[in-house]
C-alpha cells in the first residue's frame, strides 16, 4: 500500500487477510504520511479532504514534503485487525474469509453466527456498508464504486460470536457472500451505501503554479515515508483576448466565450430611489479582463462534459422535455443545477480543454450585464427562478467593493457557507435585482468564465479543489456529541460577512468542561458543563445561572447552523442565531469546575424530560407530542417573517392548525409551498411535517415569549436550503403585511391540502435528518 494509487491504475481487484477472528482490544491513533514532491516549476501542493484544506505547502516549491495526518487502528495481543474502536466480542468459531476479482466469501459455521450483522469500514473508522444475512435466496450484495484502499470487515453474530478481516480492495465494485456452513446458504441482504465516496485513506492532492495546467489526483496514504510524487506541469492554455468558442463532445457542441475588457464601475442598483437593501450601490468597483459565456451552460453542452441531464429527479441520460426524439430541449438552460455540481462541470471543462474555467463572479456578471449586454443572452427574467444564475461570491448583505471581489468567506477554508445567486431584471440601472441567500440551494442555470490576465481572482481557490463537504456518519446518541470539542487553542465563532444575530465564541473540553466568551463585560468569559441531547441540541450549563440551550445542525464537521431556546434580544446574555464554523485561535485554558464535572446522562436528567435520549430512527408514538406554542391563535392569524426592512420580496408565512401545519414563500400574490401536513413535535426541539403524499420536512424548532409577543424560529432539515434559520412573529390578518410586495397573498390563511412542495420532485428535496444510533443501552 506504499505505492500511489489511482483510481485509473487497476481493474477491481481484491486481497483478503485469511483468519480465524479474536477480536482484540484496540483503539483508532493519529498518525502522519508524509510525502515527498518534486514539480518541473515552483508549485503549490495542497491534501485535501471533505472540502477543505488539511494540509498546504504555502511557499512555491519544485520540491516539497506534505505532512499529512491519517487515522490507523492499533489493535492488542495477536497482532491482527480487529473490530472497530470500542466494539466488544468473543472468541468466536473457526471462519474463512477469502476473496478474489471484487468478490469476498464469509463462511460461518457457529451457529450463533445466524442473522449477523456484517459491516465494512474505512480504515479511518467511517462506516461504508452495512447488511443483514438472512437465511434467504437473495443475490449476494454489492458496491460498485468503492475506491481503492483498505476496510475492516466485521461480522457479528446475534449469538455474540464475532470476526474480523482486514480487506485490501483495489477499487471498483466489491461483493460480500457469507454462508453458513450446513445451514442455508445466506447472503447478505439489503446492504446499504452508506456513504457517498468509500475513501479510506484516501486524498485528494492538488499541485498549481501561475500560468500552468492544475495537476488533481487521488492518493492513499500510508504512515511514514510514502513513494515520491513526481509531476509534471503543462503550460495552461491562454485564449488570445479576443471572443471564441470551444467545442465539446463527440457531436462538437459550441460553447461562445466572450471577451470583456476590464474596467471600473459602480455594482449593485443605480436608481435615484426604491433601491433593495441589498443592492445598495457601491462605486469604484474594478474587475481585471475575462471572458464570460455568452448564455447559460445548455442541456447539450452539461450532457457534452458530464455525461449525463440534469433533472429535478437527478440524473438521466434523455434530455429534459423529451417527448421523443424529435422534441427535446437542446439548447436550453441547464437548470436544478447545485453549486457543487456547478463546480464539478467547470473542473472537468477544465481537465478537458486545458483552460482555467470557473463560475463567474458577482461583479463580473453585472460588469458584463451593464456594459456589454447586446453581446450576452438569457439575461433577465425578473425575479423568477428562469432569470436565476450562480455566482461565486459567498453570500453578504450588502455588494461587495474593491478589485474583482469574491464576497467575505470566498476562501476554501470557509467556502461551506452561503453562496450567492444572481437574479437578473433587464432595466440597466437596475440590473441587479437581488442577491439571493443560499446554502445547498437548487435552481439557477449556470454561467461560466475564464481570468485573461491570471489563473484566478485574487482568494478565489481553485475550481477543481473545491469539494463537496462529507459530514460522515452521524456519531452515536451518548449526550456528548465530539463533533463540539474544540479544545483551548480553536473555538466556535461567528464567520465573517455571516448574518447573524448574536455573538458567539465557544470552547469545549472532552472532559465536559466548556467556557463562552461573554459580549458584557468584554473579553470575560463564563465556565461550565455542556452535554448534547439526541444530536440535535448542545446545552452549555454555567456554574451558575441558567442554562441555554442551542439547536445545532453540522452541515460540515465545522461548520453548523445554530438557533437558541432564548430570545434573540438577550443576544448580551447569549442569544445568538446564524452560522458557526470552528477555527484556530489565542489560547484559553481549561477552566476549573468547582462543583466537580457530571456525566452527559447526569447532566441530561436533571435538565428534565425535553433532553431525554430518543430513538430517532423510530421513533415512538408516546414522545410524539403537538407542541402547543406553535398554534397560530385560529383563522384569523398567522405566523410570519417580514423581510421588508431588509429590502426582500420573498415573505414567509406559516399557518399552524392542529390537523396541518402549512409553510409557503409568497410573492406579488404568489404563494409556493415549502412544506405542509400532519405534524408532531419530539422534546419542545424537533418537528416533522409529513405531506399526505408522503413528502416530509423536518425542522429544529425554538418558541420564546407568550402571546402576540411570541416569536417562532426554526432550523432546516430541507434538502433545498439545509441549516436556513428564519424568524417569525405572530401577526393578525391584514394588519401588518407587506402589500407593496406580497399583495394579499400574505395576509391571507394559506388554505389547506395544497398540493406537496415543489421541492419535492427536486432529488434533494426532501429531509436530510439522519438520526443518532441508539447506545447498546438503547434509547426511550
Amino acid at each position: 500500500m506504499g505505492t500511489r494509487i489511482k483510481k485509473w491504475m487497476f481493474p477491481a481487484a481484491l486481497t483478503v487477510v485469511i483468519f480465524a477472528a479474536v477480536a482484540p482490544a484496540q483503539h483508532i491513533v493519529i498518525d502522519t504520511a508524509k510525502v515527498p514532491f518534486e514539480v518541473n516549476v515552483a508549485a503549490t501542493v495542497k491534501a485535501i479532504k471533505s472540502g477543505e484544506i488539511t494540509s498546504k505547502e504555502a511557499a512555491a516549491r519544485t520540491e516539497t514534503t506534505l505532512a499529512v495526518p491519517i487515522t490507523s487502528f492499533l489493535s492488542g495481543a495477536g497482532g491482527n485487525v480487529g473490530v472497530l474502536s470500542g466494539a466488544r466480542g468473543r472468541l468466536g468459531a473457526p471462519a474463512i474469509v477469502s476473496g478474489r476479482d471484487g468478490k469476498v466469501s464469509v463462511k460461518l459455521s457457529a451457529p450463533s453466527y445466524k442473522n449477523a450483522e456484517v459491516l465494512l469500514y474505512a480504515i479511518n473508522g467511517k462506516l461504508m456498508l452495512r447488511g443483514k444475512a438472512f437465511a434467504s435466496g437473495a443475490a449476494a450484495s454489492v458496491r460498485r464504486d468503492l475506491t481503492a484502499g483498505v476496510y475492516l470487515l466485521s461480522v457479528k453474530g446475534a449469538g455474540g460470536d464475532n470476526l474480523s478481516s482486514r480487506v485490501t480492495h483495489r477499487g471498483g465494485s466489491l461483493a460480500l457472500n457469507v454462508e453458513l456452513l450446513n445451514e442455508t446458504v445466506t447472503p447478505v441482504r439489503q446492504l446499504a451505501k452508506e456513504s457517498a465516496e468509500g475513501d479510506g485513506n484516501a486524498w485528494h492532492i492538488s499541485v498549481t503554479a501561475p500560468g500552468f495546467e492544475d495537476s488533481i489526483f487521488s492518493l492513499n496514504l500510508q504512515k511514514g515515508l510514502n513513494p515520491k510524487q513526481t509531476i509534471t506541469l503543462r503550460q495552461a492554455q491562454r485564449p488570445a483576448k479576443a471572443s471564441f468558442t470551444e467545442t465539446l463532445g463527440s457531436n462538437n457542441v459550441a460553447l461562445d466565450m466572450v471577451y470583456i475588457p476590464g474596467g471600473t464601475f459602480t455594482l449593485g442598483c443605480e436608481k435615484s430611489s426604491g433601491c433593495p437593501a441589498d443592492a445598495k450601490p457601491v462605486t469604484g468597483v474594478q474587475v481585471s479582463s475575462y471572458f464570460i459565456g455568452k448564455g447559460e451552460v445548455t442541456n447539450d453542452q452539461w450532457f457534452a462534459v458530464m455525461g449525463w441531464y440534469k433533472g429535478y429527479n437527478g440524473k438521466s441520460t434523455t434530455r429534459p422535455g423529451c417527448i421523443n426524439t424529435q422534441y427535446c430541449d437542446r439548447t436550453g438552460s441547464a437548470a436544478s443545477i447545485t453549486w457543487y455540481e456547478a463546480l464539478e462541470f467547470a473542473c472537468k471543462l477544465s481537465q478537458i480543454t486545458g483552460k482555467k474555467y470557473r463560475m463567474v463572479t458577482e461583479a463580473e456578471w453585472e460588469y458584463a450585464a451593464k456594459k456589454h449586454l447586446s453581446s450576452l443572452s438569457n439575461i433577465g427574467g425578473g425575479s423568477g427562478v428562469g432569470g436565476e444564475e450562480w455566482a461565486y461570491n459567498t453570500w453578504s448583505s450588502t455588494h461587495m467593493g474593491g478589485t474583482d471581489p469574491i464576497g467575505p468567506n470566498g476562501s476554501l477554508e470557509k467556502l461551506h457557507t452561503q453562496k450567492t445567486r444572481r437574479d437578473a431584471n433587464t432595466g440597466g440601472d437596475n440590473i441587479t435585482s437581488r442577491l439571493i441567500r443560499s446554502i445547498e440551494g437548487v435552481g439557477p442555470a449556470l454561467r461560466l468564465a475564464i481570468s485573461a490576465d491570471m489563473d484566478y481572482p485574487p482568494g478565489m481557490p481553485a475550481t477543481c479543489d473545491i469539494r463537496i463537504p462529507e459530514l460522515g456518519d452521524e456519531p452515536e446518541n451518548s449526550y456528548r456529541d465530539m463533533r463540539w470539542v474544540t479544545g483551548g487553542d480553536k473555538r466556535w465563532a461567528v464567520p465573517s460577512g455571516s448574518t447573524a444575530i448574536g455573538s458567539f465564541d465557544l470552547r469545549v473540553w472532552e472532559d465536559g468542561t466548556a467556557s463562552v466568551a461573554n459580549s458584557y463585560p468584554a473579553n470575560s468569559r463564563t465556565a461550565g458543563q455542556w452535554f448534547t441531547s439526541n444530536n440535535m441540541a448542545f446545552v452549555f450549563v454555567p456554574n451558575s445561572g441558567s442554562s441555554r440551550t442551542y439547536k445545532y445542525i453540522f452541515v460540515t464537521l465545522k461548520d453548523a447552523s445554530l438557533i437558541c431556546d432564548m430570545d434573540y434580544s438577550n443576544y448580551s446574555s447569549g442569544a445568538y442565531i446564524g452560522r458557526i464554523i470552528k477555527e484556530e485561535a489565542t489560547h484559553v485554558d481549561k477552566p476549573a469546575i468547582a462543583a466537580g464535572l457530571k456525566s452527559g446522562a447526569e447532566l441530561a436528567a436533571a435538565a428534565g424530560d425535553d433532553y431525554k435520549m430518543i430513538d430517532m430512527g423510530n421513533i415512538p408514538a408516546s414522545a410524539k407530542k403537538q407542541d402547543a406554542r406553535l398554534l397560530d391563535g385560529g383563522a384569523t392569524m398567522g405566523w410570519f417573517q417580514n423581510n421588508s426592512s431588509a429590502g426582500g420580496v420573498h415573505h414567509y408565512r406559516k399557518d399552524v392548525d392542529p390537523d396541518e401545519f402549512r409553510f409557503t414563500v409568497n410573492q406579488n400574490n404568489g404563494r409556493t409551498t415549502l412544506a405542509n401536513g400532519e405534524w408532531f413535535t419530539v422534546n419542545n426541539i424537533f418537528l416533522r411535517v409529513t405531506h399526505s403524499g408522503g413528502y416530509t420536512v423536518d425542522y429544529l424548532y425554538a418558541v420564546t415569549g407568550e402571546g402576540a409577543s411570541a416569536t417562532f424560529y426554526h432550523n432546516s432539515f430541507q434538502g433545498y436550503e439545509r441549516g436556513d434559520f428564519r424568524m417569525f412573529k405572530k401577526e393578525t390578518n391584514g394588519s401588518a403585511w407587506p402589500t407593496t410586495t406580497c399583495g394579499n397573498i400574505c395576509s391571507e390563511e394559506i388554505p389547506k391540502g395544497l398540493e406537496a412542495s415543489m421541492y419535492a420532485r427536486m432529488d434533494n428535496g426532501q429531509s436530510t435528518f439522519v438520526p443518532a444510533k441508539c447506545p447498546a443501552g438503547g434509547c426511550r
